[in-house]
């Protein structure tokens, strides 16, 4: 087996993407943006700990023991022909898209759930793969994934004290999913709930750590200079670049919340509790 296809194989099954946290800081931003139709962001708000949650949620195989495409609907190396994630989630189980059907906590996590599909595919597109992966022009591919880890661990560091009251602990799923059981969704929001609570430090550096064989000290100590980390990751990968992509990302996610929440708005089972803004409409 050629070097080229082991190390693809290492590719497939790391984590490649944003963190759990990082998606949370998305999913933040998302709803405060004017250009997120008004009736939109009002339902979202009422279901705000389940919107948030699922933006983290395919993250579960991590605790599921699933395959990763079980939970992303995509597989790498990502073709020009493959259908995308949130479309063929939704392809292959078109019931979660019959809001008549689903209660409006189950919409929320939906919504969130594919802002997170969307998200981790535009990453693969415009950050792992043209940068970091196995075809990439700088230092050989181990040492590329471990940048790439270094930056997912910075850019952690970045959101994470600047996220607000997040309270995905009582968030309560009942068959939310077809293809993952409410057991690991519940210890999946409880392994989150527990780094979010004050005082508290996320797992991020010693996850990536244990898993690539770095001591946890060598990643903190390259975080903790901005002349390395300018010299070892930012000369690959500018962070005008890396906001390129989040830019990306929010406006991207504002069109899928609209196609996908549109119907679901006007639906009678679909209650949103409480006024909406002033001049907002459905």
């Amino acid at each position: 087996m050629s070097r080229f296809f082991v190390y693809w194989d290492v590719w497939r099954y790391n984590f490649l993407v944003p963190t759990p946290f990082y998606h949370l800081s998305l999913a933040e931003e998302l709803l405060e943006l004017t250009s997120l139709p008004a009736g939109i962001r009002h339902f979202i708000h009422s279901q705000h700990n389940e919107f948030l949650f699922g933006n983290t949620a395919p993250d579960v195989q991590v605790l599921s023991g699933q395959p990763r495409e079980a939970t992303h609907f995509f597989s790498l190396p990502i073709q020009a022909s493959d259908q995308y994630a949130w479309e063929a989630l939704l392809f292959h189980h078109p019931h979660l898209a019959n809001f008549e059907r689903l209660q409006p906590g189950q919409v929320g996590f939906l919504a969130g759930y594919l802002c997170h599909l969307q998200a981790d595919w535009m990453w693969i597109r415009q950050i792992f793969a043209p940068v970091f992966g196995p075809r990439g022009s700088w230092g050989n591919f181990k040492d590329r994934l471990y940048y790439h880890n270094v930056l997912r661990a910075y850019l952690d560091r970045s959101v994470v004290a600047g996220l607000g009251d997040i309270s995905i602990n009582e968030v309560q799923p009942d068959h939310w999913l077809p293809f993952v059981q409410d057991c690991h969704l519940v210890r999946w929001r409880d392994f989150l709930s527990r780094q979010l609570q004050p005082g508290e430090t996320t797992l991020t550096v010693e996850v990536f750590s244990s898993r690539q064989g770095v001591a946890a000290p060598e990643y903190y100590a390259l975080l903790g200079s901005e002349v390395r980390m300018q010299r070892e990751v930012f000369s690959h990968i500018p962070l005008e670049q890396v906001q390129g992509y989040r830019n990306s990302v929010l406006n991207e996610n504002i069109d899928l919340l609209t196609n996908y929440l549109a119907f679901a708005l006007h639906q009678d089972e679909i209650v949103i509790e409480g006024n909406l803004p002033q001049g907002a409409q459905l």
